[in-house]
């Protein structure tokens, strides 16, 4: 019975803080493993960028190439994700961007 207390602790510590954080860092590690060219990402920064180029290396983190706007690239990493848009399947024209803002 004395057992009791401190295990039930360790139990609410695990299931109100430590589980919640680990769920969301598995989350986070399969949608950038599932990650290709022309998905949408927010970056920890607060861009919008979409994914231009993927280089992985043997040692060390991925290499990712993000397009923040026509002709604006820049080079980061995994860790710079943090969340991911799939890549959209359809094609979105002008005229369907300004019945949008109407």
């Amino acid at each position: 019975m004395e057992y009791f207390i401190p295990i039930a602790i360790v139990a609410l510590f695990y299931f109100i803080l430590l589980r919640p954080i680990l769920r969301a860092q598995k989350k986070h590690k399969e949608n950038v493993a599932d990650l290709k060219i022309g998905d949408e990402v927010l970056t920890s920064g607060g861009f919008y960028a979409v994914v231009k180029n993927i280089q992985t290396q043997d040692i060390g983190p991925s290499s990712i190439i993000f397009e923040l706007t026509n002709g604006v690239e820049v080079e980061g990493t995994a860790n710079a994700i943090d969340t991911v848009n799939p890549r959209r399947s359809v094609v979105q024209s002008p005229d369907d961007m300004n019945e949008r803002e109407d």
